[in-house]
């Protein structure tokens, strides 16, 4: 089984964005365009051999996390001082209704939460212009270049027999970036699989705590949470897309896979199958998706132990497993963060 499972789960964070992932600095960079970014640019060659060592790579990943067993609750953790309680708790964007995932002590966090931090701001009218925004000057190729130019032709009919999968036409796509086809590709699958952002852990947060009167705070801006994608070079870009590609024959089955994993708290189940590299299609990738974002995050947590109160910060789970993620993070700096 391939293992798209992990370029989903995070696509999910673009999929609230879409139906209602960081530049190093405040400015989102835009790739060259151009004549030099074409398919000949990219070392089309060193893709391919990504990609055919990527299914042994990740069956592997698949066995591991098999292997594990969570708490058989979603994993949740807790950074304290005197007076502050931080509660940390890993998401996923989009879910399908009909599963039942509170447990009595993430009900409690929320029940107790002053305040509940979110990646982005999904919702407001100001987060919907500015994505809107985003979309028009990041998602979309300004210089009549098409995403088929950045593609070898092997490459180009493989990705028409993914979009016939999920039932988009490639003449629609032809004017995304290869970020955006990869995220539009992702969502398109999911939504139409049966997964749902109003399902989706944050939405279900998002209407409890108002329900209470909490407040509501955020770790990044829209432009921070997908300018990294959209800052990537093209050849990154395109490796991307095409380990998007790969994983759509096999549907979500995997995706549902890892949201077993997820419900059932295993910490080490999800880093294996998302605290890694080969699962987002390059290094580059996983460091604007993971790495670098978690980085950004933590002295933000941190400064929130200045402050009386009990928060609720509630992120994608891959961004508190593994080696990279928040929580080791955390402890490396000498915190003592509670939890599995």
């Amino acid at each position: 089984m391939k293992l798209p499972l992990a370029r989903s789960l995070l696509a999910g964070c673009a999929a609230l964005l879409l139906a209602a992932c960081q530049p190093t600095d405040t400015e989102t960079k835009t790739p060259a365009e151009g004549g030099q970014a074409t398919a000949e640019a990219c070392d089309v060659s060193r893709r391919a051999e990504l990609r055919s060592v990527r299914p042994e790579l990740e069956a592997a990943a698949l066995e591991a996390a098999k292997a594990s067993r969570g708490g058989g609750s979603p994993a949740l953790w807790t950074l304290r001082d005197e007076d502050t309680t931080i509660h940390l708790l890993g998401t996923v964007h989009l879910l399908r209704p009909e599963l039942d995932w509170m447990s009595p002590e993430i009900e409690a966090a929320i029940a107790g939460a002053g305040t509940v931090v979110f990646e982005a701001d999904t919702t407001s009218p100001e987060a919907q212009r500015e994505l809107m925004k985003f979309y028009t000057t990041q998602g979309f190729f300004t210089d009549g270049a098409q995403l088929t130019n950045f593609l070898s032709e092997g490459e180009t009919e493989e990705l028409k027999a993914a979009l016939e999968t999920v039932g988009l036409p490639i003449e629609a796509l032809l004017p995304h970036r290869p970020w955006m086809a990869a995220v539009n590709i992702s969502v398109t699958q999911m939504l139409d699989e049966g997964f749902d952002p109003e399902s989706g852990v944050e939405k279900v947060i998002e209407r409890a705590a108002l329900a209470h009167g909490a407040g509501f705070a955020y770790l990044e801006t829209v432009e921070q949470q997908l300018g990294g994608l959209a800052g990537l070079s093209y050849c990154d870009q395109v490796d991307f897309l095409m380990a998007t590609v790969d994983g759509v024959g096999e549907g979500t089955a995997a995706l549902d896979l890892l949201v077993d994993e997820w419900a059932d708290g295993d910490v080490t189940g999800i880093g294996v199958l998302m605290a890694n590299p080969e699962m987002l299609g390059s290094q580059p990738i996983y460091d604007v998706m993971m790495t670098d974002r978690n980085a950004l995050w933590v002295p933000q947590i941190t400064a929130m132990l200045e402050e009386p109160g009990t928060v609720l910060v509630a992120v994608g789970a891959g961004h508190l497993a593994g080696k990279d993620s928040v929580i080791e993070m955390l402890r490396n700096e000498g915190y003592t963060v509670e939890g599995p």
